[in-house]
């Protein structure tokens, strides 16, 4: 099934193209193999996936995966997917960060998985909750990213226009150092929680669409949605290597976070800031005319991206909302021993405006919102 082979160099090209599965169908949707591939494959790109860790071993992903770091403070390996979350069958570990790294830069052989960016680097980064995610997103960004995933979500606990001071100083450090900060906008779309880290100011929001571009259901409707992806019956691989498909925000990310990391590419010399301006402003627009909340400005289309003139006064309301941010609020980046004594008063928790929305009936939600973290991938089903 495969014709793609990759030499020992993980940065090398290929000498023959991947053969996407035949399940992989955004593959079609974006003509990746027709339009994107002999345009660029995102080679010389380092996307970081703050996430379970990614299992390293498996085929597809060998020559993928750099050193990477445990951001929760335990010493693991990030070549290790320490994700637990039961798959379809009550089984544990399907390996969330695994899925997304796959989606992003897998190779090939194996069960099949190919990357939309397959010559893209991927940097493993372990965070489970709370501010572990801002801790990652400040370490990827002294660490050689030029993208950083973030396919996870949690509940802001404070205040739908505030985001939390660790996180908001991480991802002004990875902006700062031409960082793009990609997150997605939660699977939260029948109560509408204030989500983080996709809240905050210069991250680059993505909500999920299906085959037809529809806006996924439960596809979280905040403001500060910029833009969807294919996030419906994702075929993507698990950390013991069998592929089943997920719904979600999360794979929706990991596919733009891929789009970006080809625009990158093909661009090297072009800052952040000019990267997410190209993305939002050749976004196909779906759903309501014009923005809406829950698919932003459209759905990531990467080949206008990579090759249309976009003018350069054109809208880039994520960082319009950052630049206000700083002229507001200069900050300066924290110490490790302010980053520590904040952790525990931005480690979100259930507030009242929560539990009223769990009373009046949003039972579905339940599990979201008793933890800290609120993972943004739904399971379907695996098979191997």
């Amino acid at each position: 099934m495969i014709a793609g082979v990759v030499t020992s160099s993980p940065i090398t090209a290929y000498a023959i193209e991947p053969t996407p599965h035949e399940a992989e169908w955004w593959f079609t949707t974006w003509q990746v193999t027709e339009k994107l591939w002999p345009v660029t494959m995102g080679g010389g790109i380092t996307v970081a996936v703050v996430d379970s860790g990614v299992n390293a071993a498996l085929p597809e992903l060998r020559s993928a995966v750099l050193p990477g770091y445990d951001a929760t403070g335990q010493g693991r390996d990030a070549h290790q997917d320490v994700d637990r979350t039961p798959d379809a069958l009550g089984k544990g570990g399907f390996g969330h960060g695994t899925a997304m790294a796959s989606l992003i830069a897998a190779r090939g052989g194996g069960a099949g998985m190919v990357g939309v960016a397959p010559e893209a680097m991927i940097l493993p980064v372990i965070a489970r909750q709370g501010t572990e995610y801002a801790t990652g997103i400040r370490w990827a960004a002294d660490n050689g990213a030029k993208v950083i995933n973030i396919s996870a979500a949690q509940v802001n606990a404070y205040s739908a226009d505030t985001c939390p001071k660790p996180f908001q100083e991480a991802i002004d450090h990875a902006l700062r150092k031409d960082v793009v900060v990609i997150a997605g906008s939660g699977n939260a779309g029948r109560v509408n929680l204030p989500m983080i880290p996709g809240g905050c100011p210069g991250v680059l929001t993505v909500g999920a669409v299906d085959h037809r571009l529809r806006p996924w259901t439960d596809s979280t409707r905040q403001r500060s949605v910029d833009v969807a992806a294919p996030g419906v019956d994702v075929v993507e691989l698990d950390r013991q290597g069998r592929l089943g498909q997920g719904t979600g925000t999360s794979p929706a990310t990991a596919l733009a976070s891929a789009a970006v990391a080809l625009l990158r590419a093909k661009h090297p010399q072009m800052p952040a800031r000019e990267v997410v301006q190209r993305i939002i402003a050749t976004a196909k627009d779906t759903g309501p005319s014009g923005w809406d909340d829950r698919t932003g400005y459209g759905v990531v289309n990467p080949y206008k991206a990579l090759t249309t003139d976009v003018p350069a006064n054109a809208p880039n309301p994520v960082y319009a909302e950052w630049d206000q941010l700083q002229k507001r609020q200069p900050t300066t980046p924290a110490s490790p021993a302010a980053q520590a004594a904040a952790k525990d008063e931005s480690t979100p928790v259930l507030n009242t405006r929560t539990l009223l929305l769990i009373a009046a009936g949003a039972a579905a939600l339940l599990a979201l919102v008793g933890t800290s973290l609120a993972l943004l991938f739904r399971r379907k089903n695996t098979h191997a």
